[in-house]
């Protein structure tokens, strides 16, 4: 049992990960999927699984007061992160990944950012009675709203054509948080995109209970992505539409 599981991590998991996704998401993912790979579960079933679990770990961080309801929402939440590793990696293994299950998993994504946001602000609010907690995660669900839709805009043929910019990778490609030099842009550029990914740090946050910190450095990272996109969308297509003159 344990080497076709290990068979099944190696052949499912992504060419490149995060540290958190490869090493602590990914094995449990792997018993999951060995358990799933003789049945007739589909991936897209895994991945509304996944948003059923974290729209269950946002309920107990509303609900659930105190440092235990919080923690405990954690972990939920990081099962439901579990769960959806096993929707990308049962697609591999059994060659049934499609571009509209990239599509479905990327759009679930960016739902459950968007419940883990206003959890967390009403959660705020409710236990300190602050409504600018509520202010915050109204401003960071729209941020992150506002980057689910330049993301999805210049991942479409028409900008691409339109300004030659080179595609980017695709949904199942992405995670890596090294940077890609040495720079000091590559490396703010890491530790925004490490931000981004909440999973990989969320527990720890709730586990010294300071999720105020989440909100901040979340919507702070948010902001950050949505200049630097809106900025090279802009040049973008400037410089496209000088070239076509």
């Amino acid at each position: 049992m344990l080497a076709a599981i290990a068979e099944i991590y190696r052949r499912s998991k992504k060419r490149r990960d995060n540290f958190w996704t490869e090493w602590i998401s990914r094995p449990p993912a792997a018993v999951l999927v060995w358990l799933l790979a003789s049945t007739r579960v589909t991936p897209n079933q895994v991945s509304f699984a996944a948003i059923t679990i974290a729209a269950a770990g946002c309920a107990v961080l509303v609900g659930w007061p105190g440092w235990t309801g919080l923690v405990v929402g954690g972990l939920t939440l990081q099962l439901a992160y579990i769960v959806d590793c096993v929707d990308g990696q049962l697609a591999r293994l059994k060659n049934l990944a499609s571009p509209v299950g990239a599509l479905l998993d990327f759009l679930l994504d960016e739902v459950k950012a968007l419940l883990v946001i206003g959890a967390a602000a009403t959660r705020m609010w409710r236990e300190s009675g602050d409504p600018r907690w509520l202010l915050g995660g109204l401003l960071g669900a729209i941020a992150a709203a506002i980057g689910m839709t330049l993301t999805s805009f210049v991942r479409r043929p028409e900008y691409l054509e339109a300004t030659g910019a080179p595609p980017l990778p695709p949904a199942t490609e992405r995670g890596d948080h090294a940077p890609r030099s040495l720079s000091p842009l590559a490396l703010v550029e890491a530790i925004g995109r490490y931000v981004l990914h909440y999973p990989s740090w969320f527990l720890w946050v709730c586990a010294f209970d300071r999720l105020d910190l989440f909100l901040f450095l979340y919507l702070a990272a948010h902001l950050a992505y949505l200049g630097r996109a809106s900025l090279i969308i802009f040049v973008r297509l400037a410089l496209g539409a000088l070239q076509r003159k």
